[in-house]
């Protein structure tokens, strides 16, 4: 039966019942009268009820027809919203996004661009994961997040990636050490103390630190810990080890330890972060967030190709 009913029927019935008659309803519709009464009287033989009552002055509904006009009306109703929905997750308005992340959002430019996404699109539901890279990367191909935001180099293959903002590269210190004292350190400062990585960033910032020094001269001695990031930065001041963090991560402070930026001959050392995501990835909310990402690209960032890095 519900094929058999036109939804321009049910909205021309209650329109008519509301205004309380087919001419007027007509006019306010722009048809005639008659095609809203002929109508009205098709579905009345459809369901097999009398909706109105035809009186000199118009129409009035019928007991059984104002309970039938009263539940037609509420799903219409709930259509309606239904198609709002739809229209505003299908701009990124609503839905949701899964953001993946081994660095910290307690200061910095991701902190900023999170803060920025949920001023814009306060109706999406953000959900966050953090965790090791490679672990990252596995839910990214998996579809169980919908983008991963990543420091140090990456390779792009079936997703796609966006070079984002450049952050500096602290050293963190114990207060008592020779290197808090420092206006500026460097990564030749380095070389002959103990480093203490742990799990993630750990093996992008080991990398960062070898490239530095392995033109020549002693390296630093480097510890890897199966620990995660924070744990590792506790254990500054009570072990005889330094560490290393990206400047995401200074939020986080622990007692009795310092940050001191590391520099090079052009100022501080910067790493850059990378938006990685699926390229068969359509999720609204996911295209909106990018969006934001690009507008907070360095200039000439916004020239590179999408799979630079």
């Amino acid at each position: 039966m519900i094929g058999d009913i036109e939804l321009v029927t049910l909205l021309q019935t209650l329109i008519a019942a509301g205004q309380g008659s087919f001419h007027k309803a007509g006019t306010l519709i722009g048809v005639p009268a008659s095609t809203v009464s002929r109508r009205v009287k098709s579905l009345e033989i459809l369901i097999g009820i009398k909706l109105f009552e035809r009186h000199r002055h118009g129409i009035r509904p019928t007991a059984a027809g104002g309970a039938f006009l009263e539940q037609i009306g509420r799903i219409l109703d709930e259509l309606n919203i239904a198609l709002l929905n739809a229209s505003t997750k299908a701009q990124g308005q609503t839905g949701w996004l899964k953001i993946g992340a081994y660095v910290s959002p307690s200061t910095g430019q991701l902190r900023a661009a999170l803060r920025e996404y949920r001023h814009r699109f306060p109706d999406v539901d953000v959900q966050y994961t953090d965790g090791e890279r490679r672990h990252l990367i596995e839910r990214l191909d998996a579809g169980a997040i919908d983008v991963a935001i990543v420091a140090g180099q990456f390779r792009a293959g079936v997703r796609d990636v966006i070079p984002l903002w450049r952050e500096k590269v602290l050293v963190a210190v114990p207060e008592s050490h020779s290197l808090a004292s420092k206006a500026n350190v460097t990564w030749d400062d380095l070389r002959k103390e103990k480093i203490r990585l742990g799990r993630d960033p750990g093996p992008e910032l080991r990398d960062h630190l070898i490239s530095k020094l392995n033109a020549s001269g002693e390296m630093p001695s480097i510890i890897r810990s199966n620990v995660s990031r924070d744990f590792a930065l506790s254990l500054v001041g009570l072990e005889p080890e330094i560490s290393l963090l990206y400047e995401a991560d200074a939020g986080a402070r622990h007692p009795g330890v310092v940050y001191r930026e590391i520099t090079e001959d052009w100022g501080p050392s910067l790493v850059r972060y990378y938006a990685c995501w699926l390229v068969a990835n359509d999720n609204p909310a996911l295209l909106r967030f990018l969006d934001l990402l690009r507008e907070q690209q360095e200039p000439h960032d916004r020239f590179v190709g999408a799979h630079s890095g």
